[in-house]
């Protein structure tokens, strides 16, 4: 009995961290889309995405859903192959600063748990 009321309040926070998230994102923002990236080439289970990405006035914003310990972002602007790259805790939101030139930018995000996300922002 405990084991389920456990985890109804384990399931009950992960769906309220997100709606809050959605919910708060400023209304001028750009939705970044994340894709997850399969570990194995034939692995065909599907995977929920774990993070939100936006961006909003030069700056970009992740948060994860339920945390995954460390990770890495990079973010390389296509056209020059400028990279920024930022290490954070995923237990709480994130900003990276990756100011306003028009571009391509490819977002890609490791973490320590073994997550791997992919997206892409044009910046017009």
């Amino acid at each position: 009995m405990k084991l389920k009321i456990l985890l109804s309040l384990v399931l009950l926070f992960s769906a309220s961290t997100m709606i809050f998230a959605e919910e708060h994102k400023p209304p001028d923002s750009k939705h970044v889309e994340l894709d997850y990236l399969r570990k194995r080439p034939k692995d065909t289970t599907p995977e929920e995405v774990n993070a939100t990405c936006y961006y909003i006035n030069g700056n970009l914003h992740i948060e994860f859903i339920t945390p995954e310990g460390k990770a890495t972002a990079t973010i390389t602007h296509m056209d020059n192959g400028d990279a920024i790259s930022r290490t954070f805790l995923t237990f709480s939101p994130t900003t990276i600063t990756i100011g306003t030139a028009p571009g391509i930018y490819e977002i890609l995000i490791d973490t320590t748990s073994g997550g791997k996300y992919l997206g892409h922002l044009t910046i017009e």
